[in-house]
């Protein structure tokens, strides 16, 4: 594997660890996050935990080859009261890998924590996983509680629950002391059925026992991972992966281009203005504290800004 390595940056690498009962996906963002976390003011312990929750979001999503979109909503009493990000599936063809992310929190909140750990910003409450499966489709929705834990336990928690799969998740963001440019990055392990092969003598009890035995063996290499290891642009995706599973081999599948994108724009952003009565966009463009008669709309996932007059609309 070594030897044909290429370098491959704003992506999801699906990948298995060959002769073992385990599969994964691995993920790498430079600037695709930086394009999402510059266009905020987000102190850097949100921005940080913004950036797991898109590599988090990536890692779900990948795994889904319909048409649609994976969302991943935290709602938490913490700091950190409330964080989306929505990713569009394989089967969106030109939109598959695509995604957009916001945060809300209260500043106050964050400066007056003792320990900024994942938890502490969270807080209590709830993640709400959605699969949106595009028109005429219910939509999937699992929910996991929020108590004094990370994206990474939450994660696992619901595929413990929902997939009832033994999952191992590792996130981490980091940003250049001298660039003060965002990296992010994610690898997930999961343990499926062990296969016979050419063994047909093995019995459904000792392919468990092997199942077990390479799941232990993953989660025990899983966690000597550190975070720069999993953040350093000079170390890509696939030579990560080889560092960790080469006395075994990896195997490695089409990476998914993974990149920013916001859906707003002026129609849009007009035609939600026009669902008010003219007397309420007079109201709001009165009450506008910084620029009066003005009516202002920023958009929560890429900070653009649109301004219209309430005259506008009478047009």
């Amino acid at each position: 594997m070594s030897e044909d390595l290429v370098k491959i940056d704003n992506a999801v690498i699906p990948f298995r660890i060959e002769g073992a009962a385990v599969r994964g996906e691995i993920v790498r963002l430079n600037s695709a996050i930086d394009d999402v976390l510059k266009n905020h003011n987000y102190p850097k312990p949100i921005a940080k935990l913004v950036a797991k929750a898109v590599v988090l979001t990536s890692l779900l999503g990948s795994s889904i080859k319909f048409k649609g979109r994976l969302i991943i909503q935290t709602q938490t009493n913490g700091p950190l009261n409330m964080l989306v990000v929505d990713y569009h599936t394989d089967g969106n063809y030109k939109n598959a890998g695509k995604f957009r992310a916001s945060a809300r929190f209260d500043d106050d909140k964050v400066n007056a924590l003792d320990e900024l750990s994942d938890a502490n910003l969270l807080g209590a409450g709830q993640m709400i996983i959605t699969i949106d499966q595009g028109e005429n489709m219910q939509d999937y929705q699992g929910i996991v509680a929020l108590d004094n834990i990370d994206l990474e336990a939450a994660a696992e928690l619901y595929f413990g629950k929902s997939a009832q799969m033994l999952t191992q998740v590792r996130l981490a963001a980091n940003i250049n002391a001298d660039s003060q440019q965002w990296t992010a990055g994610g690898l997930m392990v999961q343990s499926v059925a062990a296969e016979g092969g050419t063994n047909t003598s093995l019995n459904e009890i000792e392919l468990k026992e092997i199942q077990l035995s390479d799941w232990e063996n993953a989660r025990a290499l899983m966690k000597t991972i550190k975070d720069f290891e999993l953040t350093d642009p000079k170390n890509d995706a696939q030579n990560l992966l080889f560092q960790l599973f080469h006395e075994k081999g990896v195997r490695c599948y089409q990476p998914q281009e993974l990149e920013a994108f916001c859906q707003c724009s002026d129609a849009r952003i007009e035609d939600m203005l026009s669902q008010f009565g003219q007397e309420e966009r007079v109201e709001m463009a009165q009450n506008n504290p910084n620029k009066p008669g003005f009516i202002h709309v920023d958009c929560d996932f890429c900070g653009k800004q649109y301004e219209f007059t309430a005259e506008y609309f009478e047009q």
